[in-house]
């Protein structure tokens, strides 16, 4: 089963990407606020893919892919 983290600090567009992810497939979708939490959770998740909003507050989508590379 493919893992997908979705990271934006806009909570109703977390969930329409991850509602959209889920009915089309049986994907496990996880979700994080910012790009401090998405560092933290692929610390100890890998995943297949990540979206990242590239403006968030505390870490942009920008600096948090630089660390997860």
């Amino acid at each position: 089963m493919y893992k997908i983290l979705v990271v934006d600090d806009d909570q109703g567009l977390r969930l329409t990407v991850r509602s959209a992810l889920e009915s089309v497939s049986h994907y496990r979708v996880e979700e994080a606020a910012d790009g401090l939490e998405a560092v933290e959770k692929t610390k100890a998740t890998p995943y297949n893919l990540v979206i990242l909003d590239v403006d968030m507050p505390r870490m942009t989508g920008l600096e948090a892919l630089k660390i997860i590379k």
